[in-house]
């Protein structure tokens, strides 16, 4: 009988230390909360091309410089990330003689592109397609949206006179373009 009042005593004891052992602890839920994502300011390198080419008997030069703006609108994507917008200068002689220099923006195609696209877009590239005696210069243009396949490709013409117009492109060959978004062969 001794050692079950004994026995007794001892559960007793462990029940009170028990209590006011684990009384005082406070009970820690673990949340995990995703770290936040640190915005970042994003731009396509600059780029520079000059090359010619050879057209009903007169020799046409060309340079292209794509230049990040810190003046234009910045696009945010869906991160939350800033892309400067670019600019791209274009200007083309014949037989020696500057006929044409302009510096185009995306509100250039604005007329062309849906409202969503355009905000969400920047001016991406562009390349040299062909010259047509007679009909001027012909060069693909891009508007896209950063690091991505989503594209609006235009046809851009500059007539020998330095006039120029534009349509949408809907012959691009999906080879032409790299995994960026980007023309590849001779222009951005």
């Amino acid at each position: 009988m001794r050692n079950m009042k004994n026995s007794r005593i001892l559960l007793l004891m462990l029940a009170v230390l028990t209590i006011f052992g684990c009384g005082n602890k406070e009970k820690k839920s673990e949340i995990w909360v995703a770290p936040e994502h640190e915005a970042v300011t994003r731009q396509m390198p600059e780029y520079h091309l000059m090359d010619s080419t050879q057209s009903g008997g007169h020799t046409y030069c060309y340079e292209i410089n794509r230049m990040p703006s810190d003046s234009l609108p910045m696009v945010i994507d869906d991160m939350e990330d800033l892309y400067r917008d670019n600019t791209i200068r274009l200007t083309l002689q014949r037989d020696g003689i500057t006929y044409f220099d302009k510096t185009f923006t995306k509100s250039v195609f604005a007329s062309s592109i849906d409202e969503t696209f355009y905000e969400n877009a920047i001016l991406d590239g562009i390349r040299f397609i062909r010259a047509e005696p007679g009909q001027g210069l012909t060069f693909s243009i891009a508007v896209s949206y950063p690091e991505s396949d989503m594209s609006m490709p235009f046809l851009l013409t500059i007539t020998d006179q330095g006039t120029f117009s534009f349509v949408k492109d809907d012959t691009l060959d999906v080879e032409e373009i790299g995994d960026s978004g980007n023309f590849n062969n001779d222009g951005v």
